[in-house]
């Protein structure tokens, strides 16, 4: 993981990143690029979880 990603992975810490109506990801009103949230998910730092992004291997099962 770059460290450029670090402070975005810490977020998943404090919430899920929630996948925007015209796409791409937001953490509240901050916007997450989605090749930062392809390189999380490539370093094993976050998961997808249907239309949300999780910390590590959080999936919710339901």
């Amino acid at each position: 993981m770059k460290n450029d990603d670090r402070p975005i992975a810490r977020l998943l810490e404090f919430g899920a990143f929630e996948q925007g109506p015209r796409g791409g990801w937001r953490f509240g009103t901050k916007r997450i690029a989605d090749r930062v949230v392809d390189r999380l998910i490539a370093a094993g730092a976050a998961s997808r979880d249907g239309d949300r992004i999780v910390k590590g291997a959080q999936i919710c099962a339901g």
